[in-house]
């Protein structure tokens, strides 16, 4: 595995077509400081513009995946607009880019590090792991949660998540949509990784361009989405790996994808 980047709060790993990016901030429960949001933009970015990542995995060391914004900074007026601007920008690139974006929760996932895993594409979770909103308890609104999380489990729910703040495990997190895998909490990476390799398989062009239009399915008319799909699915169709599926299907083989 390569090391790409290295920074105080998180790291950028390679390894063919799959990076990890890692909270290194355990002692913080990986909470997000000033500087967080300025390494994970880099983060995103150097991924984004990687032509060989296909696969993305986000996860946590220590006992949490992610608590959120730094408290401490918060408490002592260090974070300013400039904090939840970066910290957006960073979200959406994720959500934008064409890799399939993975989350490990565990321990705890709270505020920023939610509104991470709702700006991605796949969240995988322990079922004890914490998961909740608690930004109305310093009086802030939780990001652009307040977006993303309707689309996964509906206006009831994510208005009780939202205004209520209150945490919910990830074994209900499950049951309501919001996760989609449960793993054990021993050898967490380990799941994680295997259920990476298996979104690997499929991580053809055609499921990288689903992905897109997938994301616009709560903000296009029927017209708009219709004419996308079609420019889409053109360039899929003609694209090195549907090739590659063509030539695998006659030779009675698993596809490779570029």
């Amino acid at each position: 595995m390569e090391t790409l980047l290295h920074f105080d709060n998180m790291l950028l790993e390679k390894k063919d077509k799959r990076a990890w990016v890692t909270f290194t901030r355990e002692s913080h429960l990986n909470a997000v400081n000033n500087d967080g949001t300025i390494e994970i933009n880099r983060v995103a970015m150097a991924i984004r513009e990687d032509p060989d990542i296909r696969i993305v995995v986000i996860r946590g060391r220590g006992r949490a995946f992610c608590t959120g914004i730094d408290l401490k900074q918060l408490s002592t007026g260090e974070i300013d607009m400039g904090y939840h601007e970066r910290w957006e920008k960073a979200l959406r690139t994720f959500e934008q880019m064409k890799k399939i974006v993975i989350v490990g929760m565990h321990g705890y996932c709270l505020g920023g590090g939610l509104q991470l895993a709702l700006a991605s594409d796949i969240r995988v979770s322990t079922p004890g792991c914490q998961i909740g909103l608690p930004a109305i308890q310093e009086s802030l609104i939780p990001g652009l949660a307040t977006w993303r999380l309707p689309r996964y489990v509906g206006w009831g729910r994510a208005k009780k998540l939202i205004i209520g703040g209150e945490n919910i495990a990830g074994e209900e997190a499950s049951a309501i949509g919001l996760v989609d895998h449960l793993v054990p909490e021993d050898d967490f990476f380990s799941h994680i990784d295997q259920i990476a390799a298996n979104y690997l398989k499929s991580c053809s062009t055609g499921s990288r361009m689903s992905k897109l239009i997938t994301n616009q399915a709560f903000d296009m008319t029927y017209d708009e989405i219709l004419k996308l799909y079609f420019k889409m699915q053109e360039r899929t169709q003609y694209s090195v790996d549907a090739e590659e599926s063509k030539q695998a299907y006659r030779e009675k083989r698993d596809p490779i994808w570029q």
